[in-house]
């Protein structure tokens, strides 16, 4: 059955609220999607302080080809720095559910920077595609918070709609490292 985001979001709310109310403690957005396995869905206050997180470099693993030139005509151009929210487990063959790639220009003033995230949702999200991954584009509001310009696959609003696919078609072809690009987030590295 398809829900739609807004009643998956306060589902994983709702189970996250009675999760955390059972154990003291304070959870993610996150759920159960059943068969899909587990899920987090993201929202602004997940990309929170991105810049404390750890990062390096953006640039694409050795040998394979640079993705600010595949398919997208230079989405992530200019020197990027990107950051992940948790490092995977040492031998991990794909990332956790939970993780949050954000890469964001280094240049331009704070509020003119071009920032773009990937977020392992899980739940067989995106089959077709960068399997369980989902992809934002962030607008900076100030040091500490984003707002998310779109989520998902791009459609219809973004600059980017003339390749509904342009996510999926440069990710795809990172599929060996779990769709993810950068150098230092080689899942073999960690």
């Amino acid at each position: 059955m398809f829900l739609p985001r807004s009643r998956l979001l306060r589902l994983a709310i709702l189970s996250g609220v009675v999760g955390a109310a059972a154990t003291g403690c304070s959870t993610s957005v996150a759920g159960d999607a059943g068969a899909g396995g587990p899920i987090f869905l993201a929202d602004s206050a997940s990309f929170s302080c991105f810049r404390n997180w750890a990062s390096t470099p953006g640039v694409g693993p050795a040998g394979a080809p640079d993705p600010s030139a595949a398919t997208d005509g230079g989405i992530h151009a200019g020197p990027m720095t990107t950051y992940i929210n948790m490092k995977p487990p040492h031998g991990s063959t794909s990332f956790p559910v939970g993780t949050i790639i954000v890469k964001e220009q280094n240049d331009p003033a704070l509020t003119q920077r071009q920032i773009f995230a990937m977020v392992k949702r899980g739940g067989d999200f995106n089959p077709s595609g960068a399997v369980n991954w989902e992809f934002f584009e962030l607008q900076n509001i100030d040091t500490c918070n984003v707002s998310i310009v779109w989520s998902r696959i791009p459609l219809g609003t973004d600059p980017y709609a003339s390749n509904p696919n342009v996510c999926n078609d440069c990710h795809y072809l990172a599929k060996s490292n779990d769709y993810v690009w950068t150098t230092g987030l080689t899942l073999s590295s960690f």
